[in-house]
């Protein structure tokens, strides 16, 4: 639940709403919008879990995907170092704390959808006290 966290993160910093043009764990068909879903991680043997993301984006140009991933990629960058990400209710009233938002990666064109416009992505990681 914490990439919802950050999804909530990027709603309240303006770049977009969540269900509207921000999605959950699909990449919901003939819709624009980012999209993150979760990565599987090893667990190590410290005490802070790492939760791997994947956001991608799909505009209503090739030129707008990949503008807005990179905003949010930009972001990112820039959210390094601790933070808190907040709480999703209804669904979530959990905030997390002493979060850190690893540097995302670059962008890579990852195909065409049905109406022959790019779906971009890129990944990142979070590290944070799990439950």
């Amino acid at each position: 639940m914490i990439t919802l966290s950050l999804l909530k993160l990027l709603e309240d910093n303006g770049f977009g709403e969540i269900d509207q043009d921000l999605w959950y764990q699909k990449l919901t068909l003939d819709k624009k919008g980012l999209y993150i879903a979760d990565i599987g991680d090893s667990v190590g043997r410290h005490n802070r879990d790492v939760q791997s993301y994947e956001i991608l984006s799909r505009g209503s140009s090739d030129v707008d995907g990949y503008n807005k991933l990179n905003e949010v990629r930009k972001f990112l960058r820039s959210s390094q170092g601790e933070c808190e990400l907040p709480a999703v209710p209804p669904i979530s009233n959990k905030v997390y704390q002493n979060v850190e938002i690893l540097k995302p990666s670059s962008i890579t064109n990852v195909g065409l959808d049905a109406q022959n416009r790019v779906i971009y992505s890129m990944t990142g990681s979070i590290i944070y006290k799990g439950d």
